[in-house]
């Protein structure tokens, strides 16, 4: 079917225009049914797999540590991808036209954007977290416990990506005083403002990108380091019970009284080597 578009509508109304390209860019029927169903099938996924892990969460108490939490505030963010994101722009997505009204357009645009961000920051949290439990492991097990630290991180994960575009898609009109979203539109504002991109894109996934590359790194090379500390240490070994076959046995001993400081120093020092040691042996 052929849809023409009338002069009048062509020369001024950015509405009409928009809903008749709509209209034009839609998919074929059997294509649309196709996507309708590998769509619905990658939402079942997607809410029935992060169910899975927010009942596991409340049925099993021994998973509730700081680095089970963050796996659990990255499911959240995933959930409401699926649950709530993905659903309402089927709509949107074949027909070309948002029928839901201008309240559910700024929440759905908000949830969108604050859920993107969050999943995007929890996964550099979990980076963290994996950072720490290679590299101070002592440290890593002291904070499992502390709850309230980590309730303060996952709120902070939520908050401020909405603090980003929150108030930006709620308030665009009333701050700039213009109104360029076409009707039968739901998108942001400032998605022609490109000073606004810029910096949201930098907070949004120019910094948590870097933040992931630079903490996997880091414990990539500490796992490497930690392999060659343990491949030296295996082969001094193995060539000290080389000596040692075949020599005679020499009974020494050598007894240095220290003063109480000085073991102390040394009990110090045992206590860094070992703590030291621990993320290799966790390895």
């Amino acid at each position: 079917m052929k849809i023409f578009i009338e002069p009048k509508a062509a020369a001024g109304n950015l509405s009409t225009i928009f809903e008749t390209s709509g209209l034009e860019n839609q998919f074929p029927e059997g294509i649309n049914i196709l996507l309708i169903i590998l769509i619905s099938f990658l939402i079942s996924l997607i809410v029935l797999g992060n169910s899975i892990v927010m009942l596991a969460f409340i049925m099993d108490k021994r998973l509730r540590n700081q680095s089970n939490f963050f796996l659990l505030n990255l499911a959240i963010c995933d959930f409401f991808v699926g649950a709530i994101t993905i659903p309402m722009y089927m709509p949107y997505l074949f027909t070309g036209k948002w029928m839901l009204g201008g309240f559910l357009c700024k929440l759905w645009l908000t949830v969108d954007y604050t859920t993107s961000t969050a999943s995007a920051y929890s996964v550099a949290l979990i980076s963290y977290d994996r950072f720490l439990s290679v590299t101070q492991a002592v440290l890593h097990r002291s904070l499992q416990k502390r709850h309230r630290q980590t309730v303060f991180k996952m709120t902070l994960v939520w908050v401020f990506p909405f603090l980003i575009y929150g108030p930006t898609i709620i308030f665009w009109e009333i701050i700039t005083g213009t109104n360029n979203v076409p009707q039968y539109s739901c998108r942001a504002g400032f998605l022609g403002t490109w000073y606004f991109l810029i910096g949201a894109s930098s907070l949004d996934f120019v910094f948590p990108m870097i933040s992931i590359s630079f903490l996997n790194l880091r414990i990539y090379w500490n796992i490497q380091k930690c392999n060659r500390k343990k491949r030296k240490s295996s082969s001094c070994q193995t060539s000290k019970e080389k000596t040692t076959d075949g020599s005679p046995y020499i009974v020494a001993t050598n007894i240095i009284l220290s003063s109480p400081q000085e073991s102390r120093r040394k009990g110090r020092q045992k206590e860094e080597e070992t703590e030291q040691d621990i993320p290799c042996e966790n390895l």
